[in-house]
């Protein structure tokens, strides 16, 4: 918590608990059907007098401050060290960045062209449902790790995979949403196994700061693995992740068309059993080798260069400077 906090993420008591709720599972001291409660939370926040619970601010602002110069040079900094200490600058194929994407099946339809003022142009969708999450991951040099997906349930199918293109995997929340329990059992049994031509090296795994990607005892393990855990700043991910700086914005317009080709091809509704055949085909055109070297070097981690970040997302820190 305090280093998360130190990156600027703070977490809400139902966070908390649910944090070590995951720790105890993994541990093997509880299991999910026991989780901790808040009576528990206030025993923890009595043994460690210096957390505090504090009103956050507005997110706007948070945004803001995360976004200042001084901020970002020092995330850079950090990003640099890490690099030269692992001897990582020419090893691209050991650079990662994963981030999670929600998908749905009634999608957004794309616009359409039409004659004449004043027409409304409407589209089927399908039915409203839950999310399902898919776990996206790839390296500077261009390589994507199959896709992870994590659909709402209790209990995995095998046929909600039905269509999966090569090493594509998943598993089920009660949600569809990702968590911190998730996260680890996708980094052990899913992407480990795709790390191309890894040997002894380091694996340096850029993320952000999200509850779901968070559990304590992560980074240690992560560390066994030789796995080097990155934690982006708050409310930075936008301009300084890869996935959401080339990757994301391609997946969603190509899904949405996807999904509106299935249903005027099949005169079918997506469902989740074929939601996973449409993401993989979309996943492996939006994480393209092409995108996925755009994303790494507009984000400025390879080459590291702070400097192509544009000027119109960083702020002077003098501005939030308290009067």
């Amino acid at each position: 918590l305090k280093q998360m906090a130190s990156l600027g993420y703070g977490y809400t008591r139902t966070e908390v608990v649910d944090i070590a709720t995951d720790y105890a599972v993994i541990a093997g001291k509880r299991d999910h059907n026991n989780p901790f409660t808040l009576r528990w939370y206030s025993g923890f926040m009595g043994r460690w007098p210096e957390l505090k619970l504090v009103k956050p601010r507005s997110l706007e602002l948070q945004r803001a401050k995360a976004r200042n110069k001084e901020n970002v040079s020092a995330y850079f900094s950090e990003l640099n060290d890490n690099i030269t200490k692992y001897e990582l600058n020419d090893k691209p194929h050991l650079i990662f960045n994963v981030d999670k994407k929600g998908v749905q099946q009634n999608h957004t339809p794309p616009p359409g062209v039409v004659s004449g003022r004043n027409i409304c142009v409407q589209e089927v969708t399908s039915p409203k449902s839950s999310t399902t999450t898919i776990k996206g991951c790839g390296s500077a040099s261009d390589v994507a790790i199959p896709p992870y997906f994590v659909f709402a349930g209790v209990r995995m199918r095998q046929e909600l995979l039905a269509g999966k293109s090569a090493g594509a995997d998943g598993t089920v929340s009660e949600s569809g949403w990702s968590n911190s329990v998730i996260f680890r059992d996708y980094l052990e049994h899913h992407f480990l196994k795709y790390v191309p031509g890894r040997g002894d090296d380091p694996v340096l795994l850029i993320l952000d700061g999200h509850k779901s990607h968070v559990s304590v005892g992560l980074t240690d393990w992560a560390r066994q693995q030789n796995i080097i855990i990155f934690v982006l700043p708050a409310h930075t991910s936008h301009f300084l992740q890869p996935l959401d700086v080339g990757c994301y914005d391609p997946f969603h317009n190509i899904y949405n068309n996807e999904c509106q080709k299935q249903m005027r091809k099949a005169s079918s509704v997506i469902t989740r059993y074929n939601i996973c055949e449409i993401a993989c085909k979309v996943y492996s055109l939006a994480l393209s080798p092409e995108n996925l070297r755009n994303a790494f070097r507009r984000a400025g981690i390879f080459p590291l260069d702070q400097t192509v970040i544009k000027e119109e997302y960083l702020l002077p820190s003098e501005a939030f400077e308290e009067k």
